[in-house]
C-alpha cells in the first residue's frame, strides 16, 4: 500500500464513521456519589474537583447527606480529586466517561495525619474493566518519583528494568509525550511515568509489556519553581574492585543541578521550564592481560613479533595505570507553553535542547586507553499537540515532532587496531573519526469516540528519520591475534605455518608451545577499509494506522478489538496487518458492588521496524563506496608498522553489506491471561502469563566464496518466550510502593540484527537458550513517610545472571567471523570457569557447546534517598484552609496537555514539589536529602572471560553496567539540597 493509498484509507474511514460522530453530539454525563469518613459517616461541605486532560475543572460541595452530583460532563478522561479540612486528599485517576452516561463514585475519606506540616494522601486502589487500567501497569508520580535518580542516564536504565523484560531480542520502547526517540526530558520538567499501560492498544506499533511512556508536566495558574544541586565525590564512596589493594585511583566527582519554574502567562496561557547540568570527573577502569616487558611500571604492550625474551604474559597492567580519566558534561532545557485557543482548543508547544561531551570513552576493561574516542553531541527537538474537543464525545489530537541531532567522534590514536580475542585491544579506535546528522519528523492524528458502550480510537502516524554520515571507520586498519598454542604445532591446515618454525631461538620454538600467536607475529586476521565516498546519506520511512474499539457490553466486561496497519520503505513491508484483541472481566459480587477481580486476556501482533544505522551499514559497504579489505592468516610478514606486507589487493577479499533477498518486517506474535485482584482499599495485585513467538527476526549471515565476504541483513530468525509477571501496587496513609517479579523462559537463534549465525545452512545449530531473556528479575520502588517528617524512597532491582555464550576465540574456517564454539571435553556439560572442561578442536565424538550455554553472575542493588522537608513563609491557602493540598496547581485553560492532562488540588505530585519534597504546607519550603546507589556495597561482577583462548577465561574483568553500579564505585552516594516556592 501507497502512502496515498494510506491518505484514502484514513479519508474513507471518516467518511465511514461520520454518521457515528453525528449520533455522538449529545448531551453531557452526570456523575454523583457519597462522600464519607472510615466509619462510613457522610462528609458535607467537600469539595470535588473533576481535572480533564484539557480546559476547565469542574467542581461541587457535598450536600448535609454527603451527596454531591457534577452535570453536563463532558465524555473524557477525568481524574477526581477531593478534599475536606481535617481529611487526608481522595484522589482517582483514570475516570473514563461517555456523552450522557450516569457514573457513581463514592469518596472514602481517610483522618487527616499531620495536616498542617505534611500533606498525606490515601488513594483508593480499584480494579477496574476500562483498558486503560489495567493492575499490571505502573504509573509513577509526585513522592514516587523520588525513587528514581535524577541522572537521565541513569534514569534510563531504571526505567528499562521498570518496564520488565519484554519480549524478544529489542525490548521495549520509551515514548515522551506520545514521541518515539530522542533523549528524556529533564526529570524536573516530568510529571508522571506510565509503564505497560493497555499493552494490546492498537494505537502503538511496539509491545506492551515493556513501554514506558513519560509525560511533562504542564503549566499552572501561579508561580512555582524549585532548584536543586547534588554532588558527591571520591571520598563518599567505596572503590572498584579490579583497582587492586594499592586503590590509586585519582580523585573524582559528579556535580548536578536541576530545576524548572512554571506559572502563567495569561488568563488563556501557562508555561513551564525545566533543566539541568551534569558535570562528571569519573574513571575508567582498565583491567587486561597482556605481553608486557618484565617491567613494574610497563602499561604498554610489546609490539607483535617482538623476540625480545623479556617480552612476556602478565595478567594485568599495573595497578597505578587500570583508572583513567573519564570526564563527562551534560545539559539540557526544556521550555513548555499551554495554550487555550477557546474553550474547546488547547496548544501545547515544547522545545528541548540537550548537549553532551565526553573524553575518553570506549576506554575499560580489556580496552586499553589508547583505543578511546572523544565525543559530542547536541539535539534539538519540537513537539506540537493541539487537543480540539469536536464535540462532548468527540476529541481529536493532532501532534508534530522534529528532531535534529549532531554528533562528533574522534579517536585518541590513529594507529592500527591490535586485539588478542579476550586479553587487550590496544593501538588505535578502529571506529575513526565520525560526523553525524539525523533528522527526525514525526506526525500524529488520534480522534476518539465516546458512546454509550463504546470507546472507538482511530489514526496514524507518519514517520521519517535521516541521516547523513561521514565516517573513517576502519581506515587505520584492525590485527587479530589469538592466545593459542604455538602455531607451528597447530594442526589446522589453515594456519599459515611462520618460515622460522625449526628455528630454536625464536619465540615460535615448537618446544616451547605456550607462545601466542601475538608474540609469534602472526595475526589470524587482517583488515582495512579504503575510504572512497567518506559520507554516505540514508532515510527510513514508515507509517502507522489503526482502528480500535473498547466495547462495554455489561458493567463489569470490556471487550476491546483493533488492527493495526504499517508501512516501511527499503525493506518488504507492503502489507504489515496487526490484529489486535483483548478483553476484561470483572467477577460479579453480591449486592451490586464493584468487582474486586478483574480477569483479563489478550491476543496481537506486534511488528520490528528496520534499523535506519543498519541501512546506512549496506550504504557504507557496498563494494564502491568503502572497501574494506581481509586478509585471512596473512602471514609473518604482516605486521603493523608493515601493512603492505600483508598482501596485494587481488590476494584480499572484500567484505560488503547488504539487503539479503526477501528481508521483510519482523515481528511477535503475543498472548497473555491473567488475573488482577484488589487488597483491600488501598492495594492492588496483578498475576499475568504471557506467550510470545517472533518471526522473521533479523539477523547477519556471512556467504563465503573465493573472491569475497558477503554479509547480508536477513530475517530468518525465530524466538519463542514465555513469561510470568506479578505485578503490585499499594498506594497507603505513609506507604506508597510499586513493582514487579518476572520469570522468562526463552529460546532463539538471533540476538538482533548484528548476530552471525555460526552455520548458513543450518540456523537450528544456534536454536537454544536466549541472551536477552534473563530468568528472574525483580524490581520494587516507592516512598515511605517516616518519624519526625523525613521521607524515604527506596528503589531495588534484582535479577537472575545473563546468558553468554562461549567462543573458542579462533577462526578455524576462515569466515572472517569469530563464533566459532567450543567443544565438552566431558560428556554433555562443563563448569563456565574452567577451561580444562572444554576443547577447541573437536577429536572423537566431542559435542558442541550449545549457544548461551553459560550464564553471568546475579546482580542485585537497593538504592535509597532519605530526604527532610522544611517550610518558612505565608502558609498557603490549603494550608490556612486545613485542606493538605495546593490549589497553586488546578488545572484551568491551557493547563492540560496530550495524554493525561491536568490534576486537580492536592493531587499526587501537585504543585512543584521535587526532590523528595513534601507539601510543607508553607509558601516556600526547602528540602535536604541524601542518595545512596548500592546500598550495601553488593559486588555486581559483568560477565566473566568468556574466550576459551584467553588464558583468563571464566575470571571476572569488569563490573555489570547500567543501574548496578559506575565504573567508577561499588557503592555511591550523593548529597542533595532543593528550594521550592
Amino acid at each position: 500500500m501507497s502512502f496515498r493509498s494510506a491518505f484514502k484509507f484514513v479519508l474513507l474511514l471518516w467518511i465511514a464513521l461520520a454518521p457515528v460522530i453525528s449520533r455522538a453530539q449529545q448531551g453531557g454525563a452526570t456523575i454523583h456519589g457519597t462522600v464519607a469518613d472510615p466509619d462510613s459517616a457522610v462528609i458535607p461541605g467537600a469539595t470535588v474537583t473533576l481535572t480533564p486532560a484539557s480546559g476547565k475543572a469542574l467542581t461541587a460541595q457535598s450536600q448535609s447527606d454527603g451527596t454531591y452530583t457534577l452535570h453536563g460532563v463532558p465524555a473524557g478522561t477525568y481524574s477526581m480529586t477531593v478534599t475536606m479540612q481535617g481529611f487526608a486528599t481522595f484522589v482517582k485517576q483514570g475516570i473514563r466517561v461517555a456523552a450522557g452516561q450516569s457514573l457513581a463514585i463514592d469518596a472514602k475519606m481517610a483522618i487527616q495525619v499531620e495536616s498542617q506540616e505534611v500533606q498525606v494522601t490515601a488513594q483508593s486502589a480499584q480494579v477496574s474493566v476500562d483498558q486503560d487500567s489495567n493492575a499490571s501497569s505502573t504509573v509513577i508520580k509526585g513522592k514516587d518519583l523520588d525513587a528514581l535518580s535524577d541522572d537521565p542516564d541513569e534514569l534510563s536504565s531504571e526505567l528499562s528494568a521498570l518496564a520488565g523484560p519484554a519480549a524478544g531480542p529489542n525490548g521495549g520502547q520509551i515514548y515522551v509525550d506520545g514521541f518515539t526517540g530522542g533523549q528524556l526530558p529533564p526529570k524536573s520538567s516530568i510529571r508522571e511515568i506510565r509503564i505497560n499501560q493497555n499493552p494490546f492498544s492498537s494505537q502503538f506499533d511496539k509491545l506492551g509489556y515493556g513501554r514506558v511512556e513519560v509525560f511533562t508536566k504542564p503549566g499552572t495558574d501561579k508561580y512555582h519553581g524549585n532548584y536543586s544541586v547534588q554532588g558527591g565525590d571520591k571520598s563518599f564512596n567505596t572503590s572498584n574492585p579490579f583497582l587492586g589493594a594499592a586503590n590509586t585511583q585519582p580523585g573524582y566527582y559528579t556535580l548536578f543541578m536541576i530545576g524548572s519554574v512554571s506559572g502563567p502567562l495569561s488568563h488563556s496561557a501557562s508555561f513551564t521550564v525545566g533543566g539541568s547540568h551534569r558535570t562528571i570527573i569519573d574513571n575508567n577502569i582498565v583491567n587486561p592481560s597482556g605481553f608486557y616487558a618484565v617491567s613494574p611500571t610497563a602499561t604498554t604492550p610489546c609490539a607483535p613479533g617482538d623476540t625480545n625474551p623479556s617480552c612476556m604474559f602478565f595478567s594485568s597492567i599495573p595497578e597505578s595505570a587500570r583508572a583513567v580519566t573519564h570526564p563527562q558534561t551534560r545539559s539540557d532545557i526544556s521550555p513548555r507553553i499551554d495554550l487555550a485557543l477557546g474553550e474547546k482548543n488547547t496548544l501545547t508547544i515544547r522545545y528541548q535542547y540537550y548537549v553532551n561531551g565526553s573524553q575518553n570513552n570506549g576506554i575499560g576493561n580489556t580496552n586499553l586507553a589508547s583505543a578511546g574516542y572523544n565525543s559530542e553531541s547536541t539535539e534539538h527537538t519540537i513537539q506540537i499537540s493541539d487537543t480540539q474537543v469536536l464535540s462532548p464525545r468527540v476529541i481529536n489530537e493532532t501532534r508534530f515532532e522534529y528532531q535534529r541531532d549532531y554528533s562528533t567522534q574522534d579517536p585518541l590514536s590513529t594507529d592500527p587496531t591490535l586485539s588478542v580475542q579476550g586479553i587487550f585491544t590496544s593501538g588505535g579506535s578502529s571506529l575513526g573519526t565520525q560526523r553525524s546528522t539525523q533528522t527526525h519528523i514525526e506526525v500524529q492524528n488520534y480522534t476518539s469516540i465516546a458512546l454509550a458502550k463504546n470507546f472507538i480510537r482511530f489514526g496514524g502516524r507518519l514517520r521519517t528519520s535521516g541521516e547523513s554520515l561521514t565516517s573513517t571507520a576502519g581506515q587505520n586498519g584492525t590485527f587479530l591475534y589469538s592466545y593459542l598454542l604455538d602455531p607451528c604445532t597447530d594442526p589446522n591446515p589453515s594456519i599459515t605455518k611462520p618460515s622460522n618454525c625449526v628455528a630454536t631461538t625464536t619465540p615460535c620454538d615448537q618446544a616451547n608451545a605456550s607462545i601466542s600467536s601475538y608474540q609469534c607475529g602472526l595475526p589470524g586476521q587482517y583488515n582495512a577499509t579504503t575510504i572512497n565516498k567518506p559520507t554516505v546519506n540514508g532515510r527510513l520511512t514508515d507509517v502507522g494506522l489503526y482502528l480500535e474499539d473498547d466495547w462495554k457490553p455489561k458493567g463489569n466486561l470490556t471487550l476491546s478489538y483493533g488492527l493495526r496497519y504499517e508501512a516501511q520503505n527499503v525493506i518488504n513491508s507492503a502489507h504489515d496487518i496487526a490484529p489486535r484483541v483483548s478483553f476484561a472481566y470483572g467477577i460479579p459480587r453480591g449486592g451490586g458492588k464493584s468487582p474486586v477481580t478483574v480477569v483479563r486476556g489478550g491476543y496481537g501482533i506486534f511488528y520490528d521496524r528496520f534499523a535506519l544505522a543498519d541501512f546506512l551499514t549496506t550504504q557504507q559497504l557496498d563494494g564502491t563506496a568503502q572497501v574494506k579489505a581481509t586478509y585471512i592468516n596473512p602471514g609473518i610478514t604482516c605486521t603493523p608498522t608493515n601493512p603492505t606486507g600483508c598482501g596485494t589487493s587481488t590476494s584480499s577479499r572484500p567484505t560488503t553489506y547488504t539487503l539479503g533477498n526477501g528481508i521483510r518486517s519482523s515481528y511477535t506474535l503475543q498472548s497473555a491471561i491473567g488475573v488482577d485482584q484488589q487488597l483491600g482499599r488501598a492495594a492492588t495485585v496483578s498475576v499475568n502469563y504471557l506467550n510470545a513467538r517472533g518471526v522473521h527476526e533479523y539477523l547477519s549471515r556471512n556467504f563465503v566464496s573465493d573472491q569475497d565476504f558477503n554479509y547480508q541483513f536477513q530475517s530468518g530468525g525465530v524466538y519463542h518466550e514465555n513469561q510470568l509477571f506479578v505485578n503490585m501496587n499499594a498506594r497507603l496513609q505513609k506507604v506508597s510502593l510499586f513493582g514487579f517479579y518476572a520469570l522468562s523462559f526463552a529460546n532463539a537463534n538471533t540476538s538482533g540484527s548484528g548476530f552471525f549465525p555460526t552455520s548458513n545452512t543450518d540456523t537450528t545449530v544456534d536454536y537454544g537458550r536466549s541472551s536477552f531473556a534473563k530468568r528472574n528479575i525483580g524490581v520494587f520502588g516507592g516512598s515511605l513517610q517516616l518519624p519526625y517528617k523525613f521521607m524515604a524512597s527506596p528503589f531495588m532491582i534484582a535479577q537472575s545472571g545473563t546468558p553468554y555464550n562461549l567462543t573458542t576465540g579462533l577462526d578455524p574456517l576462515g569466515t572472517s567471523i569469530y563464533n566459532q564454539r567450543p567443544y565438552f571435553v566431558n560428556g554433555d556439560s562443563g563448569s563456565c570457569r574452567v577451561s580444562s572442561d572444554f576443547s577447541s578442536t573437536q577429536t572423537g565424538n566431542l559435542l558442541p557447546v550449545p549457544i548461551n550455554y553459560c550464564a553471568g553472575p546475579a546482580n542485585f542493588t537497593f538504592n535509597l534517598r532519605l530526604a527532610r522537608t522544611f517550610g518558612f513563609g505565608p502558609k498557603t491557602e490549603s494550608a490556612a484552609s486545613g485542606q493538605g493540598g495546593d490549589h497553586g496547581n488546578r488545572s484551568g485553560p491551557g493547563r492540560g496537555g496530550p495524554g493525561g492532562g491536568g490534576r486537580g488540588p492536592g493531587g499526587p505530585g501537585g504543585g512543584p514539589m521535587g526532590m523528595g519534597a513534601t507539601n510543607s504546607g508553607h509558601r516556600y519550603s526547602v528540602t535536604f536529602g541524601a542518595q545512596a546507589f548500592n546500598l550495601f556495597n553488593v559486588i555486581p561482577y559483568g560477565t566473566p572471560t568468556s574466550t576459551l583462548s584467553s588464558p583468563r577465561f571464566g575470571e571476572f574483568t569488569t563490573l555489570a553496567t547500567g543501574p548496578f553500579s559506575s565504573a567508577t564505585a561499588v557503592r555511591r552516594i550523593t548529597l542533595q539540597a532543593a528550594f521550592n516556592f
